[in-house]
């Protein structure tokens, strides 16, 4: 009796072999892995974790050099003002380092202030000014210093604005 196993051509959606051809096709050398994986034989884990890295960090590139005062997306003000440099994809080290701030004794209240203010998880103007409305620049303009022209965004409110109820914010 001749039993072909043809892996990977399941319709089902349980098939982890159809699942894991499907996770390789968007990746730089997925028609590689997915070859590798249907012809059984071993895939070259360097080369794939480097492939996810990139895949993983697209929208870190998308955001860069993006104006965070200009465009709306949240990812473009925490990679433009917060985020720390990445290394190399081909670094077989983590590609990112914890901030210093994550590994220091602070209370849990300061913790989450920080990481809030860090995603624009905040009750600034640059955020709450969006809501329900269209993206219009007058909604997100400080509100609490006399230079009327500024938005109301984390740069505004450490480095320029001289009002002082941020403190709930």
């Amino acid at each position: 009796m001749n039993a072909d196993i043809f892996l990977g051509n399941s319709d089902a959606s349980n098939c982890w072999t159809r699942q894991m051809k499907d996770a390789f096709s968007d990746l730089q050398n997925g028609t590689v892995y997915r070859s590798d994986l249907l012809q059984c034989r071993k895939l070259k884990f360097s080369n794939l974790r480097i492939d996810l890295r990139f895949r993983h960090q697209a929208v870190w590139r998308e955001a860069h050099g993006q104006d965070p005062c200009s465009c709306l997306k949240m990812s473009v003000a925490y990679h433009n003002w917060f985020a720390l440099p990445e290394r190399p994809v081909s670094d077989a080290r983590a590609p990112f380092v914890l901030p210093e701030y994550l590994k220091m004794a602070l209370s849990k209240s300061v913790m989450r202030s920080v990481a809030r203010f860090r995603i624009r998880g905040h009750g600034l103007k640059s955020e709450t000014g969006l809501y329900g409305r269209s993206p219009d620049r007058s909604a997100r303009v400080c509100n609490l210093c006399e230079n009327g022209d500024s938005v109301q965004d984390e740069k505004h409110v450490l480095f320029s604005c001289i009002g002082t109820e941020h403190s709930r914010h």
